[in-house]
Order: structure tokens, then C-alpha cells, then sequence
């Protein structure tokens, strides 16, 4: 698979046991601690309020749009940086030229992360709203594309919010067909995308996806410094958006108040460049080693995982397709048992104080375990994962 964990490994501080907590979030490589802590040097010697420094910011937030271009298939002038894939869904949701009369689509609140769900339920507290939800199929999470269809070619849609891959069970969504049925209605309509559990394991490119806006964090699957969200705002979208925010930064007085051209009339406030100094570390590295490379080993290590439960385990319960190519790395499970939340929960707990850390999700409100390893991780990594879960399983029998 040309990928080497164990050189990897040497790329991160070293971990003192085993992390499989990806999905929630990554370590951060040496090459990007370092480039925070550069950018706070060189900062204070070109002294913060100098014309050399402000040049210095220039220059890091093109560089960083560039990067980002090149992962998602963008124009450079599409990135808008923000604090984290929930800030940048509320600035889609509350920039958004929308209001009564208007309606948007969204995915049941019991299988949806909070972040993709609270922001839309919103505009119908607040603007009158309506909000249409796409019925669940399955404890997976799929959706019905035909029931898309129906829903759309009702009055007065403008927007269809979904996840790429759903945070809990790690399932793929059919994005590209939702896409093209929207296309294919005769009504302008935007599909928003939560990113967060794609970028940075899977190709995610945006043309291809036809999304109008896409949201992903920094600190997911890029292994970059938390604190920073990455938002994407497709051309076609301009005209359908207005700041949330105005600042010096987005906006100047003549004869009146006028707006920056895009990016910058919607990024008012940003301060986080160290941050972003790390982002763009962290970015060059990944596309170093290259996705397809870091998507081919992270389903390998998650195959081993769903193999192993699957075989040895028939009291688990296993969520997500066996087709890999309709998941994620992600791997989830819980126990056929009616005191599986409690069996959960105190697993999670077992598994950390034996230096494994995984997570507690939910699934329809039934506790699960996620497990999501990256590409820095080994098969000697999940070996030691599958017998430590094997004698604690055994110990709670």
C-alpha cells in the first residue's frame, strides 16, 4: 500500500498508548506544531502592528486558500476560513437570503450531528423558515434519493443540508445524486455539505460532489491545530449570501457601506493565523503522502476491525455497510443486549484506562463504540486494540 505508519509515527509527538479517536479529533504532526510556534517568532521580530507583518498575513492566507484549492478542487477565492465546521454552518445558515415562504431540507435530528441540525432548525424559530426531514431508512442513517426528489419539486425549496459521512456510523451518502436531482429540478437550489468526517481520509472534491458551500474543521482528519474551520462558498452562491459579520477587514465606506470582494466580505474578525500556520503545515503533509495513499490504508486498518468483530463476536452488533465503498474508516458497533448502553460505556471507559481511546456515540439513541484509526496508525496498533477489546469482553461475560 506504500504508506509506513511507523516512519509516520515518528512524524507526531509519540502517543502514550493507542489513539483511535480520529473522527473526534487528530494528533497534531511535529511539521505544524512547529510552524505555529515559527509564525509567533517571526511575528514579534517583524513586530505585530509593521507593514512586514501584515504582508507576512497576506502571504500565509494566500498560501493557505491555495492548499486548500488544491485538496477540494476549488477557485482559491471560494475558501473562507472560521473558527470550526459549526461556525461555518451557522454563517451558511444565517447569511443565506432566506425567510418565510422559504423552505429547507434537512436530515432527521436523531441520526444527524447536532452541528448540521440545531443551526437549520433555527431559521424556523427565528425567520419563519420552513424545514422539510428526510425520513431515516436505517440504523445506518441512508437516505431515500427519491423522496429527495419528491420534496424538491415542491414550492419553495432553497436548500438541501447534508452530511457527507455521518459522524456515527461512518456511512457514505449519496451527495453526487442528490446533487444532480437538484440540478435537475427546475429550481434554484443549494446543497450544503458537512465535510467533517471526509476531508482529510477521502477525496473530496467539490466540483464533483456540486455542492454550493461545504464546512469541514482543521483538527479532524487534517491532523492540524484546532480552532479553525475551512468553509467553502461555490461562485454560483455569491449572490445568495450577504456577511453575517463587517469589519475593517470586509468592508469600507463610500457613499455608504460597501463590501470587500469575496473571500474577504465574509471573513470579518479572523485572527487565527497561528493556527493557520499549522493548517497550511499540516495540509502540505497530507497532500505529501497523498489521499488516496491515506484512504487505502485507513480502510485497510478498519477492515481488520469489522473482520475480526464480524467473525469472533456474535453478541455485537456491527453498523455501516460491508461495501467499503460506501463507508468511511469509521467502524461502530454495540452489543445485542438491553443493557448495551451500560456495557458501552463502561467498555469506553476499560479501554481507556488500558491506553486505547476510542469514543461514545450514539446511533438512534442507542450508545455506541466508534472506532476510527488514521493513517499513522499500524496493524500493530489494531492487533493490540482487538486483544485488549477481546480480554475485556471476556472479563465482563
Amino acid at each position: 500500500m506504500n504508506l509506513d505508519p511507523d516512519s509516520i509515527k515518528r512524524d507526531f509527538p509519540r502517543m502514550r498508548g493507542i489513539y483511535l479517536n480520529n473522527a473526534s479529533s487528530a494528533p497534531v504532526p511535529f511539521i505544524a506544531i512547529k510552524a505555529v510556534t515559527d509564525f509567533l517568532i517571526s511575528y514579534d521580530e517583524y513586530g505585530p502592528d509593521s507593514s512586514a507583518s501584515a504582508s507576512m498575513l497576506d502571504e500565509l492566507l494566500s498560501r493557505a486558500r491555495k492548499e486548500v484549492a488544491r485538496l477540494i478542487n476549488c477557485k482559491e477565492d471560494e475558501i473562507i476560513f472560521t473558527q470550526s465546521t459549526t461556525h461555518a454552518i451557522n454563517i451558511v445558515a444565517n447569511s443565506l437570503k432566506i425567510g418565510k415562504g422559504d423552505a429547507i431540507v434537512i436530515r432527521d435530528g436523531e441520526h444527524e450531528h447536532p452541528a448540521n441540525h440545531y443551526a437549520w432548525l433555527r431559521l424556523r424559530d427565528v425567520r419563519g423558515v420552513t424545514v422539510r426531514t428526510l425520513n431515516i431508512k436505517d440504523e445506518d442513517g441512508r437516505i431515500d434519493v427519491e423522496e429527495v426528489e419528491k420534496i424538491v419539486n415542491s414550492e419553495g425549496i432553497r436548500l438541501v443540508a447534508l452530511s457527507h459521512v455521518l459522524f456515527n456510523t461512518g456511512i457514505i451518502l449519496p451527495v453526487e445524486e442528490v446533487s444532480k436531482v437538484l440540478k435537475d429540478s427546475d429550481r434554484r437550489i443549494h446543497l450544503f455539505v458537512d465535510a467533517a468526517q471526509s476531508v482529510g481520509c477521502m477525496d473530496v472534491d467539490v466540483k464533483r460532489l456540486g455542492c454550493s458551500f461545504i464546512a469541514f474543521p482543521s483538527s479532524k482528519w487534517l491532523c492540524a491545530p484546532p480552532g479553525l474551520g475551512i468553509l467553502y462558498c461555490s461562485r454560483d452562491a455569491w449572490d445568495d449570501i450577504e456577511p453575517l459579520y463587517v469589519g475593517g477587514e470586509s468592508a469600507f465606506i463610500h457613499d455608504g457601506l460597501c463590501y470587500r470582494e469575496m473571500p474577504y466580505m465574509m471573513q470579518a474578525g479572523f485572527r487565527g493565523y497561528a493556527l493557520l500556520a499549522g493548517l497550511l503545515a499540516s495540509l502540505q503533509y497530507i497532500n505529501s503522502i497523498g489521499i488516496a495513499k491515506i484512504r487505502n490504508w485507513d480502510m485497510h486498518l478498519a477492515g481488520i476491525i469489522r473482520e475480526e468483530l464480524q467473525q469472533q463476536y456474535d453478541k455485537l452488533k456491527l453498523y455501516g455497510p460491508d461495501d467499503p465503498r460506501l463507508r468511511s474508516s469509521i467502524v461502530s458497533f454495540n452489543f445485542n443486549d438491553d443493557d448495551s448502553d451500560t456495557m458501552v460505556r463502561r467498555l469506553v471507559g476499560d479501554l481507556e484506562r488500558e491506553g486505547i481511546i476510542v469514543a461514545e456515540r450514539e446511533v438512534l439513541k442507542k450508545k455506541i463504540v466508534r472506532v476510527s484509526p488514521h493513517f499513522f496508525n499500524s496493524e500493530d496498533d489494531i492487533a493490540r486494540f482487538l486483544a485488549t477489546l477481546k480480554r475485556l469482553l471476556v472479563l465482563t461475560s
